[in-house]
This record gives C-alpha cells, sequence and structure tokens, in this order.
C-alpha cells in the first residue's frame, strides 16, 4: 500500500507543471533538428546525443528532487521508513530515464537494422541517463546544509565525467571517474555499437555505486 502511495506521490512530483514532458518535448524537438542538419555523421549524431542524456538526466533529478523537498516534508513523516521512501524514489526516476532513453533513441536517426546495435544504442543512453540521475542524488541533502559545497561538487563531477579520457594526467585514474566522455570517444574511435557495450555495463556499475552511497549519504537529512 505504501508502495503505491509512494510511486504515486512521486510520479505526479515528476510530471509537476509538466516540466519532464516539455523538457522531453524540446530533447525530441532538438534530436530531429540535429538529425536533419547534420544527416550523414552518426559518430556525431550519437556522440551529441550521449551528453544530451547525460544533462537531461541530471537537470530532471535536480529539479525533482528540489519539489521533493519542498513539498514533502511531512509526507516523509508519513511514510516513517527511509529505505522505502528512497528505493521507490530511485525507481521512479529511473523508470523516466528508461522511458526518456528509449524515446530518444527512436528519434535520433540512428536506428539500424541490426537488433544487437540497437539494443546496445538504448542500453547505453539508459545507463548514462542512470548516472546522470545518480550524480544528483549524490548531492541531494548538501543543496540544504551546504550550498556552495553541492553546485562545487556538482560541477566537478560534470567536469570529470566529460573530460578527455586520453588526457596525460586523467589516463591514470580514468577508472574511478564518471565514464560518459569514454563512451563518447570510444565511439567515435571505432564507430561501433558493439564496441559499448561493455561501457555501458561500466556506466551502470558506476551509476549503482553512487545511488547506493547516496542513498547512505542522504539518510540523515531524510527528516530535514
Amino acid at each position: 500500500m505504501k508502495f503505491k502511495l509512494l510511486y504515486s506521490n512521486f510520479s505526479k512530483l515528476l510530471l509537476k507543471d509538466y516540466l519532464y514532458p516539455i523538457m522531453l518535448a524540446f530533447l525530441i524537438i532538438f534530436e530531429l533538428m540535429f538529425g536533419l542538419l547534420i544527416s550523414g555523421s552518426s559518430t556525431i549524431k550519437f556522440s551529441v546525443l550521449v551528453i544530451l542524456n547525460f544533462f537531461f538526466a541530471l537537470l530532471m533529478a535536480m529539479s525533482f528532487l528540489k519539489n521533493d523537498q519542498r513539498e514533502n516534508r511531512y509526507f516523509k513523516q508519513r511514510i516513517g521508513s527511509y529505505p522505502r521512501y528512497v528505493i521507490v524514489q530511485m525507481l521512479v526516476l529511473v523508470s523516466a530515464n528508461v522511458v526518456t532513453a528509449i524515446i530518444s533513441g527512436i528519434f535520433s536517426f540512428l536506428i539500424s537494422s541490426s537488433p544487437i546495435n540497437n539494443a546496445t544504442m538504448i542500453l547505453t543512453l539508459i545507463t548514462t541517463e542512470i548516472l546522470g540521475t545518480s550524480i544528483a542524488l549524490l548531492f541531494k541533502s548538501q543543496w540544504g546544509s551546504h550550498k556552495y559545497l553541492a553546485p562545487i561538487g556538482l560541477i566537478i563531477f560534470i567536469l570529470f565525467a566529460l573530460a578527455d579520457s586520453n588526457n596525460y594526467i586523467l589516463s591514470y585514474v580514468n577508472w574511478i571517474l564518471p565514464p560518459v566522455n569514454i563512451v563518447v570517444e570510444t565511439f567515435q574511435e571505432q564507430s561501433g555499437m558493439s564496441r559499448l557495450l561493455p561501457l555501458a555495463l561500466r556506466q551502470l556499475i558506476y551509476a549503482m555505486v553512487l545511488l547506493t552511497v547516496s542513498g547512505l549519504f542522504n539518510k540523515k537529512s531524510y527528516r530535514k
């Protein structure tokens, strides 16, 4: 019963002021226009698509968390269970990530005759979105208690996610950096969707670690 209540509450929060549908519509329009302008280069299209999905998920999650902090203060007391609350919250956001990635992939002009390539592309977009969401969740509690620390940490994570993985200094710590740009660079160098499957799984593992850390890290701020 509480699961349905939470899922319903978070779904309504996600759709509040039609922000998610509007953002999704703008994403689709941009993809269609970009696809018409850059008609021949799948390398450029997919690279832009990955980065767009990353920022879409990041901004969507930040907007969602802001609404949650503002409107669900007493709702949290009614639920009374932090694990249940945060798990359902993550589930709703990840569900939105999956929907966004599938729709984004369909309107990308990159659908091919190969089911494996199409599945790999969608999976890569899904894990990119989940990674963006997990980064937003990681700094959830900091927006209230450390208003300057949160944006600085967020910017650093974004810069590392998009940093050149071939950089001499960063090459030693690539394994601990968000692998968004590695996905882009790998596709640009090898131009094969099948090459992205290990990186998609790496992104998923990275995101799961961040989601777990954020769940533990944000527990103290649950009743604030």
